[in-house]
């Protein structure tokens, strides 16, 4: 099994409909997350990370690299938390 583990930015955002919490992965295009609380949108983390690392193994894509932690940590624009999830080597079941 092989590791990968991104960062993801968590802010609040008011909604009409009340507080909507989102988890957005720096550098991963398209990648993001809703909930309606923060432990929400960590909880439903791992598995866009599953889905994104599984889509670039199928299309031979190489992961993008991690944005630097100081970085994220400088535009303020939300909580700053690491997302692990575990995926099969190629030819691994």
């Amino acid at each position: 099994m092989k590791r990968y583990c991104y960062p993801i930015v968590v802010y609040e955002e008011r909604a009409a409909e009340g507080p909507l919490w989102i988890g957005n992965f720096p550098g991963l295009n398209g990648c993001w997350v809703e909930g309606s609380s923060k432990e929400d949108v960590l909880a439903r983390a791992p598995s866009v990370i599953h889905e994104f690392a599984s889509a670039c193994r199928e299309l031979g894509w190489p992961l993008p690299d991690l944005p630097a932690m100081s970085a994220l940590e400088e535009t303020c624009l939300g909580e700053v938390f690491f997302i692990e999830e575990y995926l099969p080597e190629h030819g691994e079941l």
